[in-house]
């Protein structure tokens, strides 16, 4: 598969430093000067300041933001997690902090940078170039992605400059650049990266799962293009048909998913952190660990939720119920001061010890986080694949590989066309469940239209809702600091 090299993060240490501004919004490292771009060294040097926005842009559980609104995850009353509870509670504000905006178009126009000058780069290779436009492209897509989604209309920026009197683009007008895009990157990127990029740059693998996941979401809300539903299956079958070229497979064991390692043959995309090279993800240890063990108890299961989980390997490596404060001590999750079972996936770090649960190594770790894994590349093409045509013995067969490997018997044949897509998006939402960034519970609520319907199946425990959801409440508005700086953005 991929060579297991991070040494690309020594390279990404050049635009990142440990100190108190690392998280500042503000776009540098970016090398825009007319005439930059001649050759391979130069296009590189482009390329470090995307993997280190794009990097940190996921780095912290505050991407998760605007995300709480679904029904696998919420967070604890008091302390200082205003800003998750007002997304957990649908009373969003745009003067939240939290909510990133500046982040992904940071990434944009890094990716931009490349995208605009990398046919200047006479001294590089057409084929050094392509390699290079492809990932920047990849990126400005996945941006993108993110952003619509999100807040669904927004501003495009293809440009090196921003324009401060730009317009909000229509959620259609955005997925058909993020498609040109991904075509783009598909077609410029290698099925393989050897060397330093080994494992860590996307490949036309990560292009075409990127794309499908891309179609699947446009099917839904708010576009509703039902014929997306055939271009979601067909990208998805690429990636299936050829997982072996690109080295994907699932992991025999759920767990191992999760333990302390950069890499598996499970990512289809993935984002590396090395801390010691000041490039660490905050995410993992504390995010989700409880206050009892020295956590931050930022996001915890939704009750219910768990509750309905279905019993087996997965959820004994997906939830921690036991909380241990110290040797001497063991509490139920009931009996914990948040009354609520935790996320397991991204406790564990270098230097963990999972028998000594109350000692932590550090408050930022190396953990990886991974964007796309080939799990969600088999759900995407059982959900559309049958949605396009109805089911079949494949998309039984990539539904069921999922639930075999997570200790669950295959799925009931004969299913209506409704009744099997649901079946797959609630499987998802078990595979998925928590703290992982692009197949998340919310982005598939929204699409359904299922919002409304979570919400009111919540457990009296969990955070009161003043005001039961809507369809406003299905996207995030735009910062309130960037309406002052064009009210074209209102």
């Amino acid at each position: 598969m991929k060579k297991y090299i991070s040494s690309i993060l020594i390279l990404l240490t050049l635009f990142t430093s440990c100190n108190d501004d690392f998280l500042e919004e503000v776009p540098k490292g970016q090398l825009t000067t007319n005439g930059f771009f001649q050759n391979e060294q130069d296009l590189e040097l482009g390329l470090r300041a995307i993997y280190n926005k794009i990097s940190t842009m996921f780095n912290a559980t505050q991407i998760f933001t605007p995300l709480f609104g679904a029904d696998d995850i919420t967070t604890r009353t008091g302390s200082n997690k205003g800003p998750f509870r007002e997304y957990d509670t649908f009373s969003a504000t745009n003067s939240n902090p939290w909510v990133y905006y500046h982040y992904p178009y940071a990434v944009i126009l890094a990716s931009n940078n490349v995208i605009v000058n990398y046919p200047n780069a006479v001294k590089a290779t057409e084929g050094q170039r392509q390699l290079a436009a492809g990932q920047a492209y990849f990126m400005r897509a996945l941006s993108y992605f993110w952003l619509v989604r999100v807040f669904n209309e927004i501003p495009l920026i293809t440009e090196l400059e921003v324009n401060y009197e730009a317009v909000k683009a229509s959620p259609e007008e955005t997925f058909a650049l993020i498609i040109e895009d991904l075509k783009k990157a598909e077609d410029f990127l290698p099925e393989n990266w050897t060397g330093l990029k080994a494992g860590v740059a996307p490949t036309k693998g990560s292009a075409k799962a990127l794309l499908a996941s891309v179609y699947l979401q446009m099917a839904g809300y708010p576009v509703k293009d039902e014929s997306k539903y055939a271009l979601a299956a067909q990208k998805a079958k690429e990636v299936i048909d050829n997982k072996d070229v690109y080295g994907y497979r699932l992991l025999d064991n759920f767990a191992d998913l999760w333990t302390p390692q950069q890499f598996n043959d499970e990512m289809v995309f993935s984002l590396v952190y090395e801390h010691q090279l000041g490039l660490g993800n905050m995410w993992a240890p504390l995010g989700g660990k409880p206050e009892e063990e020295g956590g931050w108890d930022d996001y915890m299961v939704e009750i219910n939720f768990f509750n309905k989980f279905p019993e087996g390997p997965r959820k004994d490596a997906t939830f921690q119920t036991i909380i241990r404060p110290d040797a001497e001590t063991t509490l139920h999750w009931t009996e914990a001061a948040q009354k609520h079972p935790y996320y397991k996936k991204m406790q564990l770090m270098e230097g963990s010890d999972p028998e000594k649960p109350w000692i932590n190594p550090s408050w930022w770790g190396s953990r990886t986080n991974m964007v796309i894994r080939y799990a969600e590349v088999l759900l995407i093409y059982a959900e559309a694949q049958a949605m396009a045509s109805g089911p079949d013995a494949s998309t039984y067969n990539a539904l069921n590989q999922v639930r075999n490997r997570a200790g669950l018997e295959d799925m009931t044949t004969g299913l209506s066309k409704l009744a099997f897509r649901d079946s797959v998006v609630m499987e998802r939402a078990w595979e998925f469940a928590g703290a992982e960034i692009n197949p998340a519970r919310w982005y598939d609520l929204v699409r359904l239209e299922r919002v409304e319907e979570a919400a009111s199946d919540r457990h009296e425990w969990e955070l009161p809702i003043p005001n039961p959801p809507t369809k406003e409440d299905y996207f995030a508005p735009i910062p309130d600091s960037e309406i002052r700086i064009n009210p074209n953005l209102k």
